[in-house]
């Protein structure tokens, strides 16, 4: 397996909460509870981040972090990468800031027919049921009402996630034009 250096730097310094562990660390070291308070994470989500950037930070025995000599390196690139642009750039890096957040637009819709998927299935459970109930000639009379009850919420559910899907694509295209005007 080769370790390609870019691949890792790229990723250590692609979250801001990474970024900022990293400048932080650079003032000096810190305690997790140090740096729980400077940011408004939870510990999980923290040590996630703490995690990402092993290598680029260390703990020592006293559990305080600390940036490593590769932390430094990568906190220079960066600093590079930031003076680099010029103005004449900028439009060209909010272009490309825009198609970035353009390529989220299939995973929004995914997510969306996973839910329309997930609906149709439990109407077909709650119908199974129903079909269950009917059958069954000891089934106790006060499950009918709650079966209509489920029947008919999963279908305004389900009515309700058909309409955000046909309207999602406008939606993320007029939220994509908003930001590339505010971005002007």
């Amino acid at each position: 397996m080769s370790i390609h250096s870019e691949d890792v730097v790229i990723h250590a310094i692609s979250h801001k909460i990474r970024r900022e562990i990293m400048e932080l660390l650079k003032e000096g070291s810190k305690t997790f509870s140090e740096l729980l308070n400077h940011f408004d994470i939870s510990t999980g989500k923290l040590n996630y981040h703490l995690n990402q950037i092993k290598g680029f930070i260390r703990k020592d025995p006293k559990k305080n972090y600390n940036i490593t000599h590769l932390g430094l390196k990568a906190l220079e690139i960066l600093e590079a990468i930031r003076k680099e642009f010029t103005e004449i750039e900028r439009p060209l890096l909010k272009e490309a800031f825009i198609s970035q957040k353009d390529s989220a637009k299939p995973l929004i819709l995914q997510g969306i027919n996973l839910g329309i998927g997930g609906l149709i299935f439990m109407v077909s459970v709650t119908i199974f049921l129903f079909v269950v109930f009917l059958m069954d000639p000891n089934a106790p009379i006060f499950v009918l009402p709650i079966i209509i009850v489920m029947l008919l919420g999963e279908i305004i559910g389900l009515t309700w996630v058909i309409r955000i899907r046909t309207s999602a694509p406008a939606f993320i295209e007029r939220f994509n034009r908003h930001l590339r005007e505010s971005k002007s």
